[in-house]
């Protein structure tokens, strides 16, 4: 058996953090992270295409979603540049407001943490897989088995802090959601989130490789939930693009009404100045054929396909469009909708949505119920819009949680 002070399950993002400012509160405590993969941090390697875009500058609540929004008020005090900059990378924003390591390197982000938990002394096993947590009531420990093997870790304290079950190929398997799940933690059941939208095959497929901007809403039973304003991209049976992404939570809330994305191809133009643009058009391209007749708007596949969504059978000639089409083609521009039909699923999801309820952990991250055991980051039932919002979660709740068992453990020795 091996014993320590404080045991982090989970060797991501929100466990490294962990881990450091555990042994930072404490450092005579005894700290490991325990890491089913052969290494730590390999899905940090994959954040912001390589990137590794950790935070940005507005972390208001109104970027997220979930019971755990809240949250994001109990981390408001903690600075994740500041945090990156006590282990030596310097971080800079995009005019989005974006946050990077000035190197636009997550290889540069994942070493420094591992380099200061190697000088903490935070001892990493790779390789382990919990399956399950019990208390020994005598020795105010809890016991953590490993799975597969009769091997017994324990801890004074343990921090959750596994991640959800997307990227699949990047270590993710949501199998501590199940260890709280046994505990008796509430959860809300888990689900893809920051990912592409599907729809019917047939009506994306004449625009794949096709991007848009636009004001996209979703709708459920004709209602509209809510809008982004961004750039949409088409692929086989897939509606995506970062404003489809911060939207597509909103299929598991709804998804067992019709759902639909409607579309503003020119969302900076009135219909009534659009209607006075395509007469114009009409005037300017009337021996042209309908194929280039709103080429000068859009690309010629995406013009071409507004245009048969809009009117079917296309006049050969733009001369003979007449105003009742014009009428139509309006009303398609203004409103282009594609039905949801579900998500791409965990394999091309960014985050994890659901997980442990707000109601279950105090101010600390600490699980109510089960004194001295805390979690952290994507296990919470948050969602953050894309832009940094759930990597600064996972850093700063991890950096907490940290802090909190190491407080508390100094507390009571």
């Amino acid at each position: 058996m091996r014993s320590f002070d404080i045991a982090v399950i989970g060797g991501g993002a929100s466990g490294l953090a962990a881990a450091i400012n555990a042994k930072r509160t404490s450092p005579g405590s005894s700290a490991a992270i325990i890491e089913r993969l052969p290494r730590t941090g390999k899905k940090i390697l994959a954040t912001g295409n390589g990137r590794c875009n950790l935070s940005n500058v507005d972390l208001s609540p109104d970027n997220y979603s979930g019971t755990c929004k809240e949250f994001i008020k109990r981390t408001s005090g903690f600075s994740v540049t500041d945090f990156f900059m006590s282990l030596g990378v310097i971080c800079e924003s995009d005019s989005a407001g974006r946050i990077y390591p000035r190197s636009h390197s997550a290889a540069s982000v994942l070493d420094a943490l591992r380099l200061e938990c190697s000088r903490l002394g935070v001892e990493e096993i790779c390789g382990l897989e919990i399956s399950g947590i019990d208390r020994n009531n005598v020795s105010d420990r809890m016991m953590l088995a490993v799975k597969a093997s009769d091997d017994i870790i324990s801890a004074k304290r343990i921090i959750l802090a596994g991640g959800g079950m997307s990227q699949p190929a990047l270590g993710s398997n949501g199998s501590l959601l199940g260890i709280c799940k046994a505990l008796g933690i509430k959860t809300i059941p888990a689900y893809p989130a920051l990912v592409p939208l599907m729809t019917d095959p047939k009506l994306v497929k004449p625009l794949k490789g096709q991007r848009a901007d636009a004001n996209v809403v979703f709708c459920a039973n004709g209602k509209g939930i809510k809008s982004i304003r961004g750039e949409v991209q088409f692929t086989d049976g897939l509606v995506s693009g970062i404003c489809v992404f911060d939207l597509s939570h909103l299929y598991e809330l709804y998804k067992n009404s019709e759902c639909e994305l409607r579309m503003d191809l020119l969302p900076d133009i009135s219909r009534k100045a659009v209607r006075e643009l395509l007469l114009n058009l009409r005037q300017i391209r009337s021996y042209a054929s309908t194929d280039d007749y709103l080429s000068g708007i859009f690309t010629r596949p995406l013009g071409i396909y507004v245009l048969k969504r809009a009117l079917g059978n296309c006049p050969e000639l733009t001369k003979d469009i007449d105003d009742r089409m014009i009428d139509k083609t309006v009303a398609t521009l203004k409103s282009l909708s594609f039905p949801v039909t579900g998500t791409a699923g965990y394999e091309r999801s960014q985050i994890t949505g659901g997980g442990i309820v707000a109601e279950e952990l105090r101010e600390n991250f600490e699980f109510r119920k089960i004194k001295g055991l805390y979690a952290c980051g994507e296990l919470l039932d948050i969602c953050g819009q894309c832009g940094g919002y759930n990597l600064d979660f996972a850093f700063s709740s991890g950096a907490l949680a940290g802090k909190s068992a190491a407080s508390d453990l100094l507390g009571r020795q």
